[in-house]
């Protein structure tokens, strides 16, 4: 749990203009803020070391544009993000509905968010 923590706590900041950004203001953001964060949490994780045996991200995972990163899932409102380097590499975030990025890897699992583990409940809609 302290590792959720800590890595939240980092890309927190990423993701804290989206949250400020979002003119509805009830807190839930649209795919392509979640877009958004993921790819400024990449680009944040290649500068920021956080208790992952990836980090820091490798740098060809910097300034990526949102056609790079793509919704695999929506699951109770939070976003499943694959975002892609140049080399077809693809890093997974896990962006919450308010924004702030929970989880990243390499796997696309997330064990904490339940529904996240059976594709079969995903949807994009």
């Amino acid at each position: 749990m302290l590792r959720i923590l800590a890595l939240a706590t980092c890309l927190a900041l990423s993701a804290a203009s989206l949250a400020r950004a979002h003119s509805e203001g009830h807190g839930s953001i649209e795919p392509a803020e979640a877009l958004v964060s993921a790819v400024n949490a990449a680009d944040t994780l290649t500068r920021t070391k956080v208790d992952r045996d990836w980090s820091p991200l490798d740098a060809s995972f910097a300034q990526l544009s949102t056609q790079s990163a793509r919704i695999l899932a929506i699951v109770d409102g939070d976003y499943v993000v694959a975002v892609n380097n140049a080399e077809g590499r693809t890093f997974y975030i896990l962006v919450a509905h308010n924004g702030t990025v929970i989880d990243a890897n390499f796997t696309g699992t997330f064990p904490y968010v339940y529904d996240a583990q059976d594709p079969s409940t995903w949807t994009t809609d």
